[in-house]
Parts: structure tokens; sequence; C-alpha cells
């Protein structure tokens, strides 16, 4: 279950490369608002995504993040 969070949020950022609004977030990953709210909420926490204009964007951070993300998943020999 956690594992599958985890994965989501990343996938989240990773969506948020381009700037995308609650409502695109939330179809994408077919969230309800306040599980969208609860994970866009954790992952502004964590300095992932910025909300600008009433979007969503990824932070030099959130970049760094999916970038060792990748290097794990280059490791355990799963594609990114």
């Amino acid at each position: 279950m956690m594992n599958e969070r985890i994965l989501l949020m990343t996938e989240i950022i990773r969506f948020c490369g381009l700037s995308r609004d609650e409502t695109r977030i939330r179809h994408r990953f077919s969230l309800n608002s306040v599980q969208a709210d609860a994970y866009l909420s954790i992952l502004k926490q964590q300095k992932m995504l910025i909300q600008n204009n009433g979007k969503y964007q990824i932070t030099e951070r959130g970049k760094s993040f999916l970038t060792s993300c990748d290097k794990i998943n280059g490791i355990k020999g799963n594609p990114a």
C-alpha cells in the first residue's frame, strides 16, 4: 500500500513537469478532490511541487527526486 502511494506521488510529480491544474491531475490519476488535496498537500510540504496561479509545477527538488527514482529503477532493472 505504501509503495503504491509513493509510486502515485512520483507519477504526479512527473506529470507536473508541465504546469497542471488540480482538475487535470484529478482526472489523470482518477482521484477525488479529497485524495488530490491530500497528495498535493504532501508534495507541496515536501517542496516537490509549487502552486503558481492555480497550477502545480515541479520544483528543482522534485526534479532531483525523479532523477534519483530513475536511477534506482535502473539499478533494479525496472523501466522508468
